[in-house]
């Protein structure tokens, strides 16, 4: 059904918009990785910075599990390559002149976001008590102090369970990672009575405070 949809609405004007991964320094760089509907990547500049994008048949992008995910993986692909900021699924632009207009009026917040994020890395922590576990705030205190000192910040998420004992994003450096990792495992075998489950590397969506969205 989406398949005729969207060969209907290129039948119709044969336009293509303009899907955007998200922002870069401007710079030489070789990707080796399609975009949605395997269209190439190309770059769109404004004074240092650069839009990724690609060509997209439809100004409304129809919510599909398969491109979420899709989306999701070549910004880490990208991400591995150089410094990124991540643009949410679905972000779809009419012309180049709207992006542009997009991109100078976040420029400043854009070229601020980039220096946090450069060279940084999102990793992902949850811990979860048993049904029996007595675990208290003391132990989730220690645990956060070790991780502190092999990031740069964290970002609180939500807690959806009473079994919940910490669910929190960390900014970390690319070359912490290994570190990072021992840390988690000490903690695993430290409390052998909490479930950690960890994630990442990501590109640090968490971190980035821009809201750019598409027309």
């Amino acid at each position: 059904m989406e398949a005729k949809i969207l060969e209907a609405e290129m039948e119709k004007n044969h336009k293509q918009y303009i899907y955007l991964y998200g922002i870069i320094n401007n710079e030489d760089i070789e990707l080796d990785v399609k975009g949605l509907k395997n269209m190439p990547i190309k770059k769109i500049d404004f004074k240092d910075i650069s839009a990724l994008t690609s060509s997209y048949p439809t100004l409304k992008s129809v919510l599909k599990e398969e491109d979420a995910m899709r989306h999701a993986d070549i910004v880490k692909k990208i991400a591995e390559k150089t410094t990124i900021i991540p643009v949410s699924y679905g972000t779809v632009f009419e012309n180049q002149e709207i992006l542009r207009t997009i991109l100078s009026k976040s420029y400043l917040a854009s070229k601020q976001t980039l220096m946090l994020i450069d060279g940084k890395i999102e990793l992902g922590l949850k811990v979860v008590k048993n049904e029996f576990d007595d675990a208290n705030n003391g132990v989730a205190v220690e645990i956060l102090e070790s991780l502190n000192k092999l990031s740069i910040k964290n970002i609180k998420g939500d807690v959806f369970s009473e079994r919940l004992l910490l669910n929190h994003s960390f900014l970390a450096e690319k070359n912490k990672f290994s570190e990072f990792s021992e840390e988690i495992a000490k903690l695993e075998q430290k409390h052998k009575d909490l479930k950690f489950v960890y994630t990442g590397p990501w590109p640090p969506y968490s971190f980035v405070n821009i809201k750019i969205s598409g027309s």
